[in-house]
Order: structure tokens, then C-alpha cells, then sequence
């Protein structure tokens, strides 16, 4: 059977598209960060740490979702928390990006590409937590 003959709403998002969106979100914000053309060094610690650790945050949470294969409700329940956090820190991430916009100069064009691989890893979350609905023993 191919893709293309299961009706859209049942087919699941791809694993490895979250994952890969996440590993290359992480990777652009951490060249960011740590470049200082773009954030000046006498403000790394106080931008790099909080970011670093929000990364590692949503890579830990993919990471614990994706290892959980639900087979009672509340494993299911484990498995979308992790979902969920893993979403809600893409909006903290957001929210960190818009506060160093506005404590730095830094010209906003320059963060486009990283704003749209962030908006570009929740839809695919969103998807992912949404296929996590129902237990399908």
C-alpha cells in the first residue's frame, strides 16, 4: 500500500521530520548564539545558557516521547505530556528570541531563517501529539 492511497487524516506525521527540524533548529540558534557578530560576548552567558538549556529541553522531550509506546492510558498520557513540552518550549524559545531582538541590536532579518525553522517544528509536534490521541492496542 502506498502513501498515497491512506486517506490524509490517517497517515502519521513522519518521525524523523519533528526530529531532524529539531536537530537543525538546534544547531542554527547554537551557531547563533555563540556567534559574536550577532550576540556580543558580554551578553552570551546571560542569552547562551537559558537558550542552550530550552534546546536541550526540546530535544530531551522528543527524544522521551518518541521512546514511549503507549500500551495503557497512562502511558499515553506520558507520551503527549512529553508532546506537549516539547511545543511549549518552541513558544519559550520564541519568547527568548524576541527578548534578545529587544535588549540587542540585531537586525531581525537575521533571525528570519531561525524563526521559520521554529514555526516550521511545531506544526509537525502539533501533528505528532494530535495522532497521539486515541490508544491504538
Amino acid at each position: 500500500m502506498s502513501i498515497s492511497s491512506v486517506l490524509k487524516n490517517r497517515r502519521s506525521i513522519s518521525e524523523l521530520e519533528f526530529f531532524q527540524n529539531a536537530i537543525a533548529l538546534r544547531t542554527e540558534l547554537t551557531k547563533f548564539i555563540l556567534n559574536d557578530k550577532k550576540v556580543p560576548k558580554s551578553y552570551r552567558l546571560y542569552f547562551a545558557l537559558p537558550m542552550k538549556s530550552k534546546l536541550t529541553a526540546l530535544m530531551d522531550n522528543i527524544t522521551a516521547a518518541n521512546t514511549i509506546y503507549p500500551i495503557n492510558d497512562h502511558e499515553l498520557e506520558q507520551k503527549r505530556d512529553y508532546q506537549t513540552k516539547a511545543i511549549i518550549v518552541c513558544e519559550q524559545i520564541l519568547q527568548e528570541l524576541q527578548y534578545m531582538i529587544s535588549i540587542l541590536p540585531i537586525n531581525v532579518d537575521r533571525l528570519n531563517p531561525e524563526v521559520e525553522m521554529l514555526l516550521k517544528e511545531v506544526a509537525p509536534l502539533r501533528a505528532w501529539r494530535k495522532c497521539s490521541n486515541g490508544l491504538r492496542v
